[in-house]
């Protein structure tokens, strides 16, 4: 069985691998102790970047993630704008936790 909170603590402690975003959040699944989880959640957010940039880092991020877990990485990449505009967070019933 995976220890979620473990995953929590390692992810928290990559932070610095996060360097070209803004904001962090995990959420989903690995978030509720006892459900299963197939995979990791992360949101990512993202101001005045290009989106080469932010999509060769989240190539390198996942590809880190994964090799460290063994658990599929699912992120989703939005702007601080997207993120207002689309209220995600309201939409996962503020069921995230800040990793930056």
């Amino acid at each position: 069985m995976v220890n979620k909170l473990e995953i929590l603590e390692k992810i928290a402690k990559c932070a610095t691998i996060f360097n070209l975003f803004e904001k962090i959040y995990v959420f989903g699944s690995i978030l509720i102790s006892n459900k299963p989880s197939n995979d990791i959640d992360l949101l990512f957010v993202y101001k005045g970047r290009s989106l080469r940039d932010i999509s060769t880092e989240k190539n390198y991020i996942v590809s880190f993630l994964q090799s460290l877990f063994g658990m599929p990485i699912d992120i989703t990449i939005l702007s601080e704008k997207e993120l207002q505009q689309t209220a995600f967070l309201d939409k996962i019933n503020y069921k995230y936790k800040t990793i930056k």
